[in-house]
């Protein structure tokens, strides 16, 4: 019975793209060039920087090995933490249950791109800033607790060889996957939009649930304190692109994907009550 619903729903999919051909067309452009300007020129070094840190064992100057992961993953943002894990995961540098708990609180949106669009969105920067505090308190206290669960190692052994080429390569395929969810979920959020004839400002967590970025840059006639609670949920919890991305780094080496989607609930129940209440 699953597999013909799925068939339907992707059959019907299929009718709607060719109905709203124009319509897919503008999204996938939209999509492109989210990702050329907003995603990649980050993304992209930063996933080499990140293998190339792994290699060289950076994680042995750290007293605790998930004091690295928290530390790389706020300076690399998503779904950089995701490699990073899976890296050292892959490594046997860390069990596969160590890795699966980090899930729970490395998620992080690129740090120029989240000033960007909180200065972009609010115009002001002390609720830039305050944001940007309980973005990253909101994993901090998820640290803080889950942390205790995980052994006080730190990593020993020597460096590996660096291979540039290789590196790339892996940042490349990455980058690749991530344009294509970004596409994906733009085409589908506006198709949903148009076919049901979503008015605003319902049509906001549409965008927002299926794709962080569309759902941001929609917000803008909103009460100031609904607009930062909906600002930091969607940005705790991502949108479905960025768990696609997330749960295909996690699928190649065999993690859990159920440890990141409960991190991104809890964070993003953190980071409403913060902002609520503040």
């Amino acid at each position: 019975m699953k597999r013909k619903l799925t068939i339907i729903l992707i059959m019907t999919l299929i009718i709607l793209i060719f109905k709203n051909y124009e319509l897919v067309l503008k999204s996938t452009i939209d999509g492109v060039t989210i990702w050329l300007y907003k995603v990649f020129p980050y993304l992209f070094i930063m996933i080499i920087m990140q293998d190339i840190l792994i290699n060289l064992n950076l994680a042995s100057y750290f007293k605790r090995t998930s004091t690295y992961i928290f530390i790389m993953s706020i300076l690399s943002g998503s779904p950089s933490s995701a490699y990073i894990i899976s890296k050292l995961v892959n490594n046997n540098d860390i069990s596969k249950d160590y890795g699966n708990v980090c899930l729970i609180f490395t998620f992080f949106a690129n740090p120029l791109f989240l000033y960007t669009i909180l200065k972009l969105i609010f115009n002001n920067n002390p609720t830039t800033i305050k944001l940007l505090i309980i973005i990253y308190l909101s994993n901090l206290l998820l640290y803080l607790f889950y942390k205790k669960e995980l052994p006080n190692n730190k990593l020993k052994g020597k460096s590996k060889n660096i291979n540039l080429a290789l590196s790339i390569k892996t940042s490349i395929n990455t980058n690749l996957m991530v344009l294509g969810s970004i596409v994906f979920y733009l085409v589908i959020s506006n198709i949903i939009i148009n076919t049901f004839n979503i008015s605003y400002p319902y049509s906001i967590f549409v965008k927002g649930f299926l794709e962080m970025t569309q759902g941001l840059n929609s917000l803008i006639d909103c009460n100031i304190k609904l607009k930062e609670i909906i600002t930091v949920g969607f940005i705790t919890f991502g949108g479905l692109s960025i768990h696609t991305q997330v749960k295909c780094i996690l699928d190649e080496y065999n993690l859990s994907y159920k440890f990141f989607l409960k991190g991104r609930i809890l964070q993003m129940i953190i980071a409403i009550f913060l902002t609520a209440i503040t």
